[in-house]
């Protein structure tokens, strides 16, 4: 408990003894596991996704083949016969490209019209190659609508969704004017996740340096962070036999493990200021590694059933935290004292603690009208989040689009009036369902549909109009852009719309059987699927380490902070994100997890040291001051470090490090605002000891 002092004498008399043997262990450690055990890293969340998927399970039921779709948006000023031959050819050198399956652009269009010739009409179908830019203009501008997607009405911006197999490579293309490429990176670029290890590094060294006023712990918090994170993703491996890791998933024990780190190192360093190095040696670990014992336990049990979820997503988060809490632990116990003792400091005056104080009077005297009315709003925002998610209709995560495609097949066993029939009245339920929101539906129904109507010959789609239809279609080289032996293709155009909620309608479509082929949409699909399913994992994980944290410090009332300290920044991020309007990825996850690790920490520090200091009689404002001194400021120098360096992240020119990059900055702000303001203020309300401020 938080009032027994460890006698750890003997403990650290045998670390000192062995000091070079235990740093030469954990290097030559480190070194095997990392040779034995090398994980294989992604920038793209995809394959995480996608191994749950059910909806992926299905096509591959059925030997449908997933393609990748990417957008490469071209940019003219002026169109005329020389941009429309360029950007013919681009289209041609597109679909040249080694792993591209298919292109669609203005460019793959063709045209149904009927064509009188010597007193008799001809259906014609006539592709937009073959149209000089006058004519072309015409035509997309008297149905723009059905072409909005690959065009816009300037003909100055143009569309081409490109089908691959693989990551596919343009610069060998020649694109007229400016470009723009969407697509899913599945390559790491590893100069510049060096270069971002070196600003980490950079920053870690400039600010302890400053702060500190020696080399000693930036180059120890380094080499710990170095080795927790090594032992932490060989051991997962070791446990789960999963190779593949997240490339932003070793932020979350970078982040665990430099707190953690501080707060041993920072009671050793202001320890020597009035005694010498042995006893600072002994404090940092007796005033220490309590806390810090119980904040692995409080981690590994709060987060352990999550172990358990059939989902290597939830899986691996909650093992990055759990061992990467441990093993800092454990090197905090072994490896940072026998690092720290070949050392004495000079400066150990730390006169930024001031701030400590500062805070301390001002929370000293804080009026339970405003706690009760933030605590109350909390609550409320809380209650209505869970209605959002789990509500017959999810939205609290939403996924809004601009211009994309979706592509799913259809499976027949025949081509018949029913069939066509079946998909045509799939595509005026869901023309009516989402109108303006989508752009034209191109399928076999609608090719047959345009036939016949150019067809003088037949009016009412019979069986033999469509006999016809499907002749001209095989005259003209159609029918393998809309069917092929087991299946037909409808492609949707999505003009401006929520795309998760089209996916929870075509899911639960009942009309025909619908299968979908681009990773894209299986992806999204996946991560709608399992909102439930993380918001209903994450939230046990929070009442556990409530019920924890009561149970800690044998207080109903931790159960109530201990729960709402680890909630409050991650709620507040939900609604921020919420009202953006920014999907769930896998990076809002891993910065959640680092939320959660940090806060957790927090809360048993902080209360650890107040509860321990008002049981030995010191006053409130006394115990606030000494736990801002010895807790609070470690969270204020490793929240600093750490926003600085995932801020940075922003600027990078991977998506995957920008998106962990502003997530993680912006959760850890408002998680080191709740330590801060929040939880001081709760510890002196469920204060159980006699009042004395």
């Amino acid at each position: 408990m938080y009032y027994h002092t460890p006698n750890i004498n003997r403990y650290v008399d045998q670390v000192v003894k062995y000091r070079k043997t235990i740093i030469v262990f954990y290097f030559l450690l480190a070194a095997l596991l990392a040779f034995l055990y090398q994980p294989k890293f992604l920038s793209s969340d995809e394959l995480f996704w996608l191994k749950d998927s059910q909806e992926l399970k299905k096509t591959n039921a059925q030997q449908f083949d997933t393609y990748d779709l990417s957008k490469l948006i071209v940019h003219i000023k002026n169109f005329d016969e020389n941009s429309l031959e360029k950007l013919k050819n681009l289209h041609k050198q597109l679909l040249t490209l080694q792993g591209v399956t298919k292109v669609s652009s203005l460019f793959s269009n063709d045209f149904i019209e009927t064509k009188k010739e010597d007193g008799s009409e001809m259906v014609v179908v006539v592709n937009s190659t073959d149209l000089d830019t006058l004519r072309l203009k015409k035509l997309v501008k008297e149905v723009h609508n059905d072409y909005c997607n690959v065009v816009d009405e300037e003909f100055q911006t143009f569309y081409f969704f490109i089908r691959s197999q693989q990551t596919i490579d343009l610069s060998s293309l020649n694109i007229p004017g400016e470009y723009e490429y969407v697509d899913v990176n599945h390559e790491i670029n590893w100069q510049v996740m060096f270069f971002y290890a070196f600003i980490f590094m950079f920053v870690t060294l400039i600010v302890f340096r400053l702060l500190f006023r020696n080399y000693l712990a930036a180059i120890g918090g380094m080499i710990l962070v170095g080795l927790s994170t090594i032992l932490t993703f060989t051991t997962i491996i070791m446990v789960t036999n999963i190779y593949t890791i997240h490339v932003t998933m070793p932020f979350i024990t970078i982040s665990i493990a430099l707190v953690d780190f501080l707060y041993f190192y920072y009671r050793w360093h202001v320890s020597q200021y009035k005694t010498n190095k042995m006893n600072a040696l002994r404090k940092m670990l007796n005033r220490s590694m309590v806390p810090a014992m119980w904040t692995s336990v409080l981690t590994a049990l709060g987060l352990g059933s999550l172990v358990f979820i059939d989902s290597d997503i939830i899986r691996l988060l909650s093992l990055s935290v759990i061992i990467s809490s441990i093993i800092g632990y454990l090197l905090n116990l072994t490896f940072l004292p026998a690092y720290v003792s070949h050392f004495e400091l000079k400066h150990t005056h730390v006169p930024y603690a001031k701030l400590g104080y500062l805070l301390a009077s001002n929370e000293l005297h804080y009026s339970k009208k405003y706690l009760y009315s933030f605590l109350t709003v909390t609550y409320l925002l809380l209650i209505s989040g869970g209605y959002l998610i789990y509500s017959k209709s999810n939205n609290l995560f939403k996924l809004p689009v601009k211009n994309e495609q979706i592509e799913l097949k259809v499976p027949y066993k025949q081509l018949d009036l029913n069939l066509i029939h079946s998909v045509e009245k799939f595509s005026n339920d869901l023309q009516e369902r989402f109108e303006d929101e989508l752009g034209d539906i191109n399928s076999l129904a609608t090719a047959i549909e345009n036939l016949n109507n150019a067809n003088t010959q037949t009016d009412e789609l019979d069986q033999e109009a469509l006999l016809q239809a499907l002749f001209y279609m095989d005259l003209y080289n159609l029918s393998d852009k809309y069917f092929d032996e087991s299946a037909i293709n409808i492609e949707i155009n999505l003009f401006d719309i929520n795309k998760l909620e089209l996916l929870e309608w075509l899911v639960n479509y009942k009309g025909i059987e619908l299968y979908f082929i681009d990773n894209k949409t299986l992806l999204g699909i996946s991560k709608y699927s399992q909102t439930l399913l993380l918001a209903t994992s994450l939230f046990s994980a929070l009442v556990i380490i409530g019920l924890i944290t009561g149970w800690i410090f044998r207080s109903i009332g931790m159960v109530f902070v201990g729960f709402t300290i680890n909630v409050i920044p991650i709620l507040w991020f939900g609604i921020i994100i919420s009202l953006l309007s920014i999907p769930l990825s896998l990076e809002m996850l891993i910065a959640m997890t680092i939320s959660l690790g940090l806060a957790s920490d927090a809360t048993i520090h902080f209360a650890f040291k107040y509860f321990r200091l008002r049981y030995f009689g010191r006053s409130q404002k006394h115990t606030l001051e000494k736990v801002f001194f010895y807790a609070g400021i470690p969270v204020i120098i490793g929240s600093f470090v750490l926003i600085l360096v995932f801020a940075s992240l922003y600027f990078s020119q991977i998506h995957s490090l920008q998106l962990i990059g502003m997530y993680s900055a912006m959760l850890i702000l408002l998680s080191l605002l709740t330590d801060l303001f929040v939880l001081p203020v709760m510890l002196l309300f469920v204060d159980r000891f006699k009042t004395q401020r």
